[in-house]
């Protein structure tokens, strides 16, 4: 081979080279363009999809999105981790309900923006949210104490002391904890979606006056729940939750809350309840005057069983309430369809 075709073949592989080279820093310095928006439960991505709307290169994903998985004792895989990892903005509940999620977010990236439902809610100050936290953790631990040390008449004695019936959502629950199931309070829901139509505006400032409308759009929705829930007009009834999930709604509609204080305790605490204050709230509803029994199938248990069985056997009521979305229902459609089923056994 003569050493001008040797030159030619070697100018044409180095040309090559240089050109694979070039390729391979484009591809590797082109970011990406899709706006990642990560949320605890499905519940909380319906909302940011409703802020989204037809919003191109934006992508919501949950962590929880089924009704057999229960948020207050999910562990995080390293999927899961990954997904908030590489997130703009985190979507959460928090108020001790989604502890995991609180613990990874904005954790490995500093530059991350959370939208904590409980903290725009209003109810809890800056200062006061730490000792939430604080408090909530505490009663895991101590109603955990409680139960291995068989303390029930001490359960029982202050059972007894009575109870707390808020008339007002914004009571929260005064069970002595706070209630921490916040979307089902439209008002805080609405704040939820200009919060983070806010964040993304900052991430996305071309689309920022579109975050802000369809928030806007958002917050009229749960204007009218609201006033549909007010509408019902319940005041006089009453009733007992196996969990407080719906409390906010119930409470909203006028109803008086006679569960039991140590019953919601344990049950927040996630421990079981003593045998005695399982007794009270089964009197409860057997001798008491209630009309509703509000019940949470996502987190059902042989004691939560035998509480729905005393409400058949006593012709009260019982109402279904899950903390994720049905299938093939968005966040609107779902509370829609709770104010119907509530109506429909109380009013």
């Amino acid at each position: 081979m003569s050493v001008q075709r040797k030159l030619s073949l070697l100018s044409l592989a180095t040309l090559a080279l240089a050109g694979c080279s070039a390729n391979d820093e484009n591809a590797s310095s082109s970011p990406d363009e899709t706006l990642d928006i990560v949320a605890t439960t499905d519940v909380y991505a319906d909302v940011a999809r409703a802020v989204v709307g037809d919003t191109e290169g934006v992508e919501v994903t949950s962590i929880i999105a089924s009704t057999s998985q229960d948020p207050h004792s999910y562990e995080a895989t390293s999927n899961d981790r990954l997904t908030v990892k590489d997130a703009e903005v985190v979507v959460l509940n928090g108020g001790g309900y989604d502890t995991f999620m609180e613990e990874m977010a904005g954790t490995d990236n500093t530059e991350q923006a959370v939208v904590n439902a409980v903290k725009v809610s209003g109810f809890v100050s800056g200062d006061e949210y730490a000792e939430l936290l604080e408090g909530h953790q505490h009663g895991h631990d101590h109603a955990k104490e409680e139960h291995s040390h068989d303390h029930e008449d001490e359960a029982h004695n202050h059972a007894k002391k009575g109870h707390h019936h808020s008339e007002d959502a914004h009571d929260h629950h005064d069970h002595g904890s706070f209630n921490e199931h916040v979307w089902y309070h439209f008002d805080t829901m609405g704040k939820v979606a200009l919060a983070l139509a806010d964040q993304l505006a900052q991430v996305d400032t071309e689309n920022g006056k579109t975050y802000r409308e369809n928030a806007e759009s958002f917050v009229t929705e749960m204007k009218q729940l609201a006033v549909n829930t007010e509408g019902l007009n319940l005041k006089g009834k009453s009733f007992v939750s196996s969990e407080p999930v719906p409390n906010y709604m119930l409470t909203s509609a006028g109803m008086e809350d006679k569960t039991p204080a140590d019953y919601v305790e344990a049950v927040e605490a996630e421990s079981d309840v003593a045998p005695l204050t399982l007794q009270e709230i089964k009197d409860e509803i057997t001798d008491g005057d209630i009309h509703l029994l509000a019940y949470n199938e996502q987190t059902e248990t042989n004691q939560t069983g035998e509480i729905r069985a005393a409400a058949e056997n006593a012709n009260v009521p019982t109402v279904s309430f899950t903390e994720t979305l049905p299938e093939g229902k968005n966040y609107v459609e779902w509370m829609k369809e709770n104010l119907d089923n509530l109506k429909s056994a109380v009013a």
